[in-house]
């Protein structure tokens, strides 16, 4: 009996010490969707380095319009607020209504704060409707158009 209990826990250890340096990664989607009647324009940029993230604003056609990036970590998956913020790459973002009105969303990492409004950021996670496998959806409403600000079509 000792010999096989020895056995099984020699079989135990060299399982667990044989690894390839390969690390599993989860992948969790974010999707944002334009659920306006105007077109959207959104642009993603990281204020850390001023850049635009993407070479051109991703446009929304209206009804249905979206765009989706995902997130690839190498940790089990929480609820983080910091992941749309990494699987968009960006920091703060620019949405324009028909080239009529604006407005911003920030993730500040140094004081860990997200602009108002809060409840409509589309850095927080917690913002996202979970679809379930990792996908998670936020809906641009026509709602967040009356909120946002005019901009004389001079919105970039």
């Amino acid at each position: 009996m000792k010999l096989l209990t020895t056995g099984i826990l020699l079989t135990f250890l060299s399982v667990l010490g044989c690894t390839d340096n390969e690390v599993d990664m989860n992948r969790r989607d974010y999707t944002i969707k334009n659920e306006t009647g105007y077109l959207v324009n959104i642009s993603f940029y990281s204020r850390t380095n001023g850049t635009l993230n993407y070479d051109s604003p991703k446009t929304l056609e209206s009804n249905g319009g979206q765009i989706t990036n995902k997130v690839e970590l190498s940790i089990e998956f929480d609820d983080s607020e910091d992941y749309p913020k990494l699987a968009f790459s960006s920091d703060s973002v620019k949405v324009i209504f028909n080239n009529e009105k604006i407005y911003t969303n920030v993730f500040n990492s140094m004081t860990n704060t997200f602009s108002e409004p809060i409840n409509r950021n589309l850095f927080k996670h917690s913002n996202y409707e979970n679809l379930g496998n990792e996908q998670y959806l936020f809906k641009i409403t026509q709602e967040d158009y009356e909120n946002a600000q005019p901009c004389n079509e001079n919105c970039n």
